[in-house]
Formats: C-alpha cells, structure tokens, sequence
C-alpha cells in the first residue's frame, strides 16, 4: 500500500469504518511506515480530544496507549475473523467428504445387497433342481453348493462365486437343451 492510499484511510480507521481487507493493509503499512504512523496518532488524537470537549469530559487522556489498545483490538478482531472463515472452511470440506462418503458407501453397500440377492437366487435354483436331480447330479449339487458358499463367504472368493453362478447357468441351460 502506498502512503497516499493508507492517509485517505486514516479517519475512515478511527471512525472503524474500514473492511477487514484495508484494515489489514492499513495496519501492515502503518507499521512499516513512520510518516503515515505519525499521520495517525495526530488524527487519533485531535478526534478523541475533540469528542472528549464534546462531551464535558476533562480528564487527562493518553491517547498513545488508547490508539495502541485500538489497533491490537483491529489486529485481534482479524485473526478472530480469519480462525473463524479458516473453521468454517474446515468444517465445509468435511461436510462434503462426510456427504461423498455416504454416497460411496451407500452404492456399496446397494451393490452388495443386489449380489446377496443373486446369490439366494442361484442357491434357490440349485435346491429346485435338488428335487428333480437323479443321486448323482444331486451329490454334484452338493458339491457346488458348498463351493458357492465357501465363496460367499471369502472376500476375495467374489468373482469365484460370479464364474462359479454362471457355470451353473450354462450347464442348466445345456441339460434344458438336452431335454
């Protein structure tokens, strides 16, 4: 920020009518720059004493102190402001991970209720053929059932149990066509 800049923010401070963004930048420059510093304490000081006189206040007043109280309070209100925007950012993007999540889990979660649904399905299908079977289709059923759910039951068995589904499929299909 340029001088000229930070004196046309001089009254606009004292009166606290600046954004936190110029009050920001005021302060940095004011800082760093003794002229404009100067420029402050006796705009700060002529304000004051001339609200003080308004007033009917008299008393002696240390107007260096009361403009160093002011701009700790300005430098404090913009670290609270910026923690604040910093936790409400935080908190958005964990509400958005926790909202992704539930949609990632929950297709998962569909996916594995439509697979339990085809698993009963074959299981119902074998028993049905269990009826009609001669003894030894029925102790290869046997075999096969307890093959498929072995594979349900192991994580890593789930595309054993697909390939294993659709061989019974296909010999289904081929002893219908036999018939």
């Amino acid at each position: 920020m340029k001088c000229n800049e930070a004196r046309r923010m001089v009254v606009p401070f004292i009166k606290k009518e600046l954004s936190e963004r110029d009050m920001e930048a005021f302060l940095l420059h004011i800082e760093s720059c003794e002229d404009c510093m100067d420029e402050l304490e006796m705009y700060f000081m002529v304000t004051h004493a001339i609200n003080a006189m308004d007033s009917g206040e008299h008393h002696e007043y240390d107007f260096q102190k009361m403009l160093s109280e002011e701009i700790r309070t300005s430098k404090r209100l913009i670290l609270r402001r910026k923690i604040m925007n910093t936790v409400r950012l935080v908190l958005l993007i964990a509400a958005e991970l926790m909202l992704v999540l539930s949609i990632f889990f929950g297709v998962r979660m569909k996916q594995g209720a439509d697979m339990d649904g085809i698993f009963e399905r074959a299981l119902l299908r074998m028993r049905i053929e269990q009826r009609n079977s001669t003894p030894e289709e029925l102790e290869s059923a046997a075999e096969t059932e307890t093959e498929l759910e072995t594979a349900v039951s192991d994580d890593a068995g789930t595309q054993q149990t697909e390939s294993l589904i659709l061989d019974e499929m296909e010999e289904e299909s081929t002893h219908a066509g036999e018939s």
